[in-house]
């Protein structure tokens, strides 16, 4: 065991562990066997909140801000639903609000800051490569409308503003992939999640390369599915996949243990 510590009760204290390479693959396999407790509560979770981003993303000036500033409190909803069926209880849909009752705060702040974040990402990528980022992604949408000139023009723009704007999201991916759960289940402050986030994922960075890699192979299987059906089943597996590493890497000790 290593890594900083922070004392959560007077008898009690977390800590980061770093467990070898493949457990990668432990993880996905434990998302898995927590999303087969309960597929049909998990697939209509994802359901439910690709209607509501959906719907929330269509609303004019303000609804980018929201998709953002929800996505902490959703990753929330299901780290507890993870950990309920980790334990045993019943998975359903009132896990969903779980980040409301608990963290809210921090949340909504981690949410608000990614947001922030991501938009510097954006104009940095643009001011050193000339590209926009926003609108190369939008292209490589709908590639059957583009001719093969434009084609070849869109990867020579890309190429560059991908590679900076990859190198630049990597940080920010790592310092917001545990946030949510240490905000939610440890009560720590947006600054502090943050940052405990950013460095679990640098000192465990073989078992999550292993644990992504998986996951983007079954991603891109989960998307060539019809009607999006792949992805309500490969959104809570990722989701529960990386609560089983959140359990494995911050670990409760009991003082007298330390």
């Amino acid at each position: 065991m290593a890594g900083f510590r922070h004392d959560l009760f007077p008898m009690s204290s977390i800590q980061v562990v770093r467990p070898p390479a493949v457990q990668g693959l432990a993880w996905v396999k434990q998302g898995w066997a927590l999303f087969m407790t309960a597929p049909v509560p998990w697939s209509g979770m994802t359901a439910l909140v690709f209607l509501v981003l959906m719907g929330v993303g269509a609303l004019p000036y303000a609804g980018a801000v929201l998709v953002h500033a929800l996505s902490p409190f959703i990753v929330a909803g299901y780290m507890a639903a993870s950990r309920a069926a980790a334990t045993g209880d019943t998975v359903n849909f009132l896990f969903l609000g779980a980040g409301w009752r608990q963290g809210r705060h921090s949340l909504l702040l981690i949410g608000l800051g990614y947001m922030l974040a991501m938009w510097g990402v954006f104009r940095i990528t643009t001011f050193f490569t000339g590209g926009d980022l926003s609108l190369l992604m939008a292209q490589v949408e709908r590639p059957h409308q583009l001719t093969p000139e434009e084609a070849e023009a869109l990867l020579q723009g890309i190429m560059p503003a991908m590679m900076l704007g990859s190198a630049l999201l990597m940080p920010l991916l790592m310092a917001t992939w545990f946030s949510p759960a240490l905000a939610h289940f440890e009560g720590f402050a947006p600054g502090r999640a943050v940052w405990w986030s950013l460095w679990a994922c640098w000192v465990n960075w073989r078992p999550l390369l292993v644990y992504s890699v998986l996951l983007a192979l079954l991603g891109m299987i989960a998307i060539v599915i019809p009607f999006g059906l792949g992805l309500l089943v490969f959104i809570p597996l990722t989701l529960a996949a990386t609560y089983a590493a959140y359990a494995d890497i911050f670990q409760t000790v009991d003082e007298g243990e330390a």
